[in-house]
């Protein structure tokens, strides 16, 4: 993924000081109807502009808050970065190391392209805790850390206000990752510890 600012954003920030922050939260199955809310979304959103990616990006933050008596877990790293390039190295890291802990992606919008996939649906047992992973991932022109670590529901509410607020020329990509995508299938708590190890419990 290409962290290029936009030639309205470079002839008003004009160093290559850039933020790459990740921000991932577990929720209770409780939240199938988020998992639902996000499939729309992606089919709805237009991934090819900054203003539609933006647009996208307040309304998972929205949904999020939405949602927040199913959080469980958070994970959050924000790095600010000398060059361009350097955030898209990192940047990449983060996104390819994600996606890498699917056995598919059943659903993706990427520059407006999307692609469906059918899932192989794992079974589990009724007794066993469930989960849904939703991470975000943001390349942004900011010249500071967007947040610290987050160990709290308050603090990560915090945070998603913050983000939620974002100006549209600060932003310059941002992925949205969610597992599982399809309705049928959830996380266990063996999942999280072993495919998700940095979450913190809130």
């Amino acid at each position: 993924m290409d962290l290029e600012l936009p030639q309205t954003q470079v002839e008003e920030l004009i160093n290559e000081v850039v933020t790459v922050s990740f921000l991932q939260v577990a929720l209770q199955a409780e939240a199938q109807s988020l998992q639902l809310l996000l499939n729309e979304a992606a089919l709805r959103a237009d991934t090819t502009t900054i203003e539609g990616l933006l647009a996208l990006l307040q309304q998972v933050a929205r949904a999020l808050l939405d949602y927040s008596r199913c959080w469980t877990h958070v994970a959050a790293s924000s790095q600010t970065l000398n060059t361009i390039t350097a955030g898209e190295a990192l940047y990449n890291q983060l996104l390819n190391q994600e996606r890498a802990k699917f056995s598919a992606e059943t659903l993706t919008n990427v520059n407006g392209v999307i692609t469906r996939q059918a899932p192989a649906i794992a079974t589990r047992h009724a007794t066993e805790p469930a989960y849904y992973v939703i991470s975000l991932l943001l390349g942004t022109a900011d010249d500071r850390p967007l947040f610290g670590d987050i160990y709290s529901a308050s603090v990560l509410r915090d945070v998603l206000d913050d983000i939620r607020m974002m100006q549209t020329r600060y932003l310059m990509v941002f992925d949205v990752l969610w597992s599982p995508q399809d309705q049928r299938e959830t996380l266990t708590e063996t999942d999280l510890s072993t495919e998700y190890p940095i979450l913190v419990r809130i």
